[in-house]
């Protein structure tokens, strides 16, 4: 067992000299005319990841190095056995090498072609790593139990159990440390049918997870009720409610295409604008007419309105409709930036230009006069709103 482990160890020292070798010459390989990969650059023992696992698994090496002569020094094998165990072991060595080069050199050709990586190293060296830090885990595990098996056989050390406080003894814990011998005095003077009680206590565990249930009950009672130093369930939803909306305000404000009621605008572009006659002939026509002159919807085109003629307002009246008056909502069909370039389109090329149509409705809303120096003085085509009434 020990010239295995022995065996092991120098395949995982021999694979460590392969991987380094072989991790150096990774970078030349291929091309030179190819493009370079997107790896870490520099030698691998740069990487400050695999620095810390190798340093770990040399530390092992050397403490299962030394852990193993100790046993070896108090268990010794046959001379006859140790020699065919460790003539196998070596020939055992050889095949794990070639598959331990096959497999670096498998990786330094494709190296230019941009290798997965994991923890800034290839994934073959992470996972070869990670190989070789588990194998030598597991060697000082077994190592350490040959160890105790041995000195406790030998009566140098008492069981690892009866070194704990009797407290933390599993058969003291599970109430099964009193030995049969003692079960007589014991006895109580219930007896049915010739079956005798014995006065058992509860099992210590579970006196101790009762008294932790009592001792933490206080601790939450303090916590929530007293000190409320935490948050009940009612006040942690309205926390994440709270957040939610900062995080929608803030998403809202960097996603530039996602506008609202209370941050829509008049878009001067023309483009927009463009955009927004082609929404309203496609979808508003039929209601309000080509011209906004009206028809089953009212008249867009004078200064009175039925729900605010602002561009906050008109926006408003096209996202959740009018139901009572039988205007849809247009919010899941629109979307928020089209919303404005159709409120942008209403307000800058109908809205004041009196259409001959339907009869006007609503409430008269006055407006500035244009900045368009080439407007007449009284024009009412503005879109600086002083009234908060919208006809749509």
């Amino acid at each position: 067992m020990f010239n295995a482990i022995k065996s092991g160890l120098l395949v995982v020292v021999l694979s460590l000299i392969n991987q380094s070798i072989f991790a150096q010459d990774a970078a030349p390989a291929g091309p030179a005319s190819a493009a370079p990969a997107p790896v870490a650059s520099g030698s691998i023992w740069g990487n400050g990841n695999f620095l810390i696992m190798f340093i770990t698994s040399v530390i092992l090496l050397s403490v299962i190095f030394v852990l193993g002569k100790i046993v070896k020094t108090l268990i010794e094998e046959d001379t006859a056995s140790i020699w065919r165990k460790r003539k196998s072991g070596t020939l055992l060595i050889w095949p794990l090498l070639l598959l331990s080069s096959s497999a670096f050199a498998q990786d330094a050709a494709p190296a230019l072609q941009g290798p997965s990586m994991t923890f800034g190293m290839e994934s073959t060296v992470f996972w070869l790593m990670m190989g070789i830090l588990i194998f030598e885990f597991i060697a000082l595990l077994v190592l350490c139990n040959v160890l105790y098996v041995f000195l406790l056989r030998k009566e140098l050390i008492k069981p690892f159990g009866s070194m704990l406080p009797k407290w933390l003894q599993f058969n003291a814990m599970m109430g099964n440390d009193i030995p049969l011998e003692k079960d007589a005095e014991l006895l109580t003077d219930h007896d049915y049918d010739g079956i005798q009680e014995l006065d058992n206590g509860m099992p210590p565990f579970l006196k101790y997870m009762f008294i932790f249930t009592i001792l933490f009950a206080v601790y939450y009672w303090v916590d929530y009720h007293v000190i409320e130093a935490s948050p009940l369930q009612i006040q942690e939803y309205e926390n994440q409610l709270a957040q939610g909306e900062a995080d929608k305000a803030e998403y809202i404000k960097k996603a530039g295409a996602l506008v609202d009621e209370n941050s829509v605008k008049v878009v001067e572009d023309p483009g927009v604008i463009a955009q927004g006659e082609k929404i309203y002939a496609t979808n508003c026509v039929a209601c309000h007419g080509d011209k906004g002159q009206g028809g089953v919807g009212p008249n867009l085109t004078d200064a009175y309105w039925l729900h605010g003629g602002d561009v906050k307002s008109i926006f408003k009246s096209i996202k959740y409709g009018i139901p009572a008056k039988g205007m849809r909502s247009w919010q899941s069909d629109i979307k928020p930036a089209d919303l404005q370039a159709v409120t942008s389109f209403i307000i800058k090329n109908m809205s004041g230009k009196n259409v001959a149509g339907k009869e006007p409705q609503g409430d008269l809303l006055k407006v500035e006069a244009p900045i368009d120096a080439a407007a007449p003085a009284d024009s009412t085509s503005g879109n600086t709103a002083v009234s908060d009434s919208t006809k749509k």
